[in-house]
């Protein structure tokens, strides 16, 4: 029984082999022979590495060299925020920022239990809206602003409260879908008409 098995085995084996040993020759001869791609026709068979690393190559990046905010358009780590979501887990992330907050640019917004020095501050860099694409591009001093809220929704002292505030700090505020009121206009101010459903 057990030298029917060794035959068997050894003629399955041979057979294989002669599969494979063909196969590598016909991937040869069609490689040598084709116009499309150089490297194949240059180094047939072996060749055919490169396109197949070059596939697994997204892979290999996405799980092993990137890193979790490195991707396009959502990174590792928006992805996995999502996920936690879809489960209804809570989306609070605390401990830390995977963000690169040393990188220029990056904006970091810090707590400060006591009010800092006038010595200490320094002024940020104004904001260019629309350069190269209109013909009066806006020059914004802040790059933090006051985002829209309606009269209709936070009332008089509400509106007159932010548009003096706006002031104080330079940055512009947006009226909101309910348009202009005149209390919006009460300080000297950068002001973002909102055009809405309203």
């Amino acid at each position: 029984m057990s030298t029917m098995w060794g035959v068997l085995s050894y003629g399955i084996g041979t057979v294989l082999g002669v599969l494979l040993i063909g196969g590598i020759v016909f991937l040869f001869v069609r490689d040598i022979t084709q116009k499309k791609h150089t490297v194949l026709r240059n180094y047939p068979v072996i060749g055919r590495l490169r396109y197949f690393f070059e596939k697994q190559g997204e892979y290999f990046r996405q799980y092993f060299f990137a890193g979790d905010r490195e991707e396009m358009p959502f990174n590792r780590a928006t992805r996995a925020w999502v996920y936690q979501l879809a489960k209804g887990e809570p989306g609070t992330i605390g401990f830390g920022s995977t963000n690169n907050i040393r990188q220029v640019g990056n904006f970091l917004f810090v707590n400060a239990p006591f009010p800092i020095l006038e010595e200490a501050l320094e002024p940020a860099p104004p904001l260019m809206i629309g350069d190269g694409y209109c013909d009066r591009p806006f020059l914004a001093r802040s790059v933090v602003n006051i985002s829209g809220m309606s009269y209709g929704a936070i009332s008089k002292p509400g509106v007159q409260a932010l548009s003096r505030g706006a002031a104080m700090a330079g940055c512009w505020l947006n009226c909101g879908e309910g348009g202009v009121s005149p209390y919006h206009r009460e300080a000297e101010r950068d002001l973002i008409f909102q055009v809405g459903t309203a």
